[in-house]
């Protein structure tokens, strides 16, 4: 606001000095002049003075009033979500009509890094997407704000509220939840007589049939995190997560990952699936290249959080898609669906426009722009009592999947957090990239990442 008044005061003297020296040019020198028009002038520069002022003023207001703004920084890529997120601002801003959204899109890869250095530059955004879990290293550190006195607080579900509590403070607002599931193309299942399996041993004569038939079974892109840790995520954290629950805090505080042999398994579940049953050129291509491999038809099944249904979607409206949990267990009554929470904003503490903030949050969790948001992105709802008749069958599917399957709430118990999250990925990175990379080799570089950052 500042560098706009002066903007404005400089204007104004320009005008100023320009109208004199017009007066100074041609005709008749200043000296010449009748003593009249002297006075005539300084009762013109009176007047003008005035006005200037008076439009100083009115600047000076407008000004302030367009000031009221809030920064939004978020990893959104996928269509869908962008989607909801343009729809949430557009909403927000038509009932704030005062306050100005600034969202600023980062890459995934790097974004917690570059979050943190925006805390310690003192450029911290006003609303930051992310997990408080992912990010409790800030919220020990006091730089995010403790939401709990907000009313708003109250729409969440349990299971979110919790998934979003740190020692009884509420640092987030989840807007969806996430499963992490398969999909799968019907009509490629029907015209091959397959059904849904329901262990690790139907999956992979499920993809043998598909493989057989020369269909390839699953879509994959790693050409960026999201891809990889979809998988990952979908194969470990059901079951085996749940075989020890507080891994992810032992592993952190020192012991090995060998002292849990259920990742070695599921690593050796996803070298089967890499190596055999996904696109050959798995490597070379992205998600978004891998959610429209699948939309259109050129794999039968893509392993993904439910985040990915509404790109999905976008590619092919009238895809016949289902959806369900994979079967990481050899008996189909052990099999658990990973869930968690998806989309989630958090706050910085003490920001400049904090009450802006709080606004938009207000907003989003009102259950109209919950249920637009959820149907844009074809997710389920993190808050109570949302209805969203907008929904895709396969996101109806994985509803069932989580009401009759047991639950894994992996992210509300423990999540691996700052330079132990940056390893974790990078081992998840390696192991997808080198085909013949082993578990145990997994095993040896997650240990020596997780002894340095520790």
């Amino acid at each position: 606001m500042k560098k706009k008044l002066i903007s404005i005061l400089c204007c104004s003297a320009m005008t100023v000095s320009l109208l004199a020296g017009c007066g100074q040019t041609g005709g008749e020198s200043a000296e010449a002049q009748p003593d009249n028009s002297s006075d005539k002038a300084t009762e013109e520069v009176s007047e003008g003075s005035e006005e200037a002022v008076s439009d100083e003023e009115t600047a000076k207001a407008e000004t302030t009033e367009a000031t009221k703004e809030i920064t939004i920084v978020h990893y959104l890529t996928e269509t869908a979500k962008l989607k909801a997120f343009d729809d949430l601002v557009a909403g927000f801003e038509a009932a704030h009509p005062d306050i100005k959204v600034n969202a600023e899109s980062m890459p995934m890869d790097n974004y917690s890094d570059v979050v943190k250095l925006r805390f310690s530059t003192g450029e911290q955004p006003d609303i930051i997407f992310g997990q408080p879990k992912t990010f409790s290293d800030l919220v020990g550190s006091g730089l995010i704000r403790d939401l709990s006195d907000q009313p708003f607080v109250d729409a969440l579900l349990d299971s979110s509220k919790q998934s979003v509590t740190i020692d009884n403070g509420i640092y987030g607002i989840p807007l969806d939840q996430m499963a992490n599931v398969v999909f799968y193309n019907k009509d490629i299942f029907e015209a091959q007589g397959l059904s849904v399996p329901t262990t690790y041993e139907e999956f992979i004569d499920t993809c043998e049939k598909l493989k057989a038939a020369g269909i390839t079974p699953c879509a994959a892109g790693y050409q960026d995190n999201i891809s990889f840790g979809a998988n990952w995520y979908t194969i470990f954290y059901g079951t085996k997560y749940l075989n020890h629950p507080t891994s992810s805090k032992d592993l952190m505080e020192g012991a090995s990952l060998a002292d849990f042999p259920e990742y070695a398994q599921a690593l050796e579940q996803w070298r089967t699936i890499m190596n055999n049953y996904q696109n050959d050129d798995r490597k070379q291509v992205d998600t978004a290249t891998a959610e429209q491999m699948f939309a259109n038809g050129e794999t039968a099944m893509i392993i993904i959080g439910t985040w990915g249904l509404g790109a999905i979607m976008d590619y092919n409206p009238d895809g016949n898609f289902g959806g369900f949990a994979y079967p990481s267990e050899s008996n189909a009554a052990d099999v658990s669906v990973p869930v968690a929470i998806d989309d989630c904003w958090m706050v910085a503490k003490d920001s400049a426009n904090e009450e802006n903030a709080l606004l938009f949050l207000e907003y989003a969790t009102t259950k109209e722009a919950n249920a637009t948001w959820c149907g844009d992105c074809s997710q389920l709802s993190a808050l109570k009592d949302v209805e969203c008749d907008t929904l895709p069958p396969a996101a109806i599917d994985i509803a069932n999947e989580i009401a009759n399957k047991p639950g894994s709430a992996w992210a509300s118990i423990a999540t691996f957090v700052g330079q132990f999250d940056t390893a974790y990925a990078n081992c998840n990175r390696d192991f997808a990239m080198d085909d013949n990379r082993t578990p145990e080799e997994y095993i040896e570089q997650f240990d020596n990442e997780f002894a340095a950052a520790r």
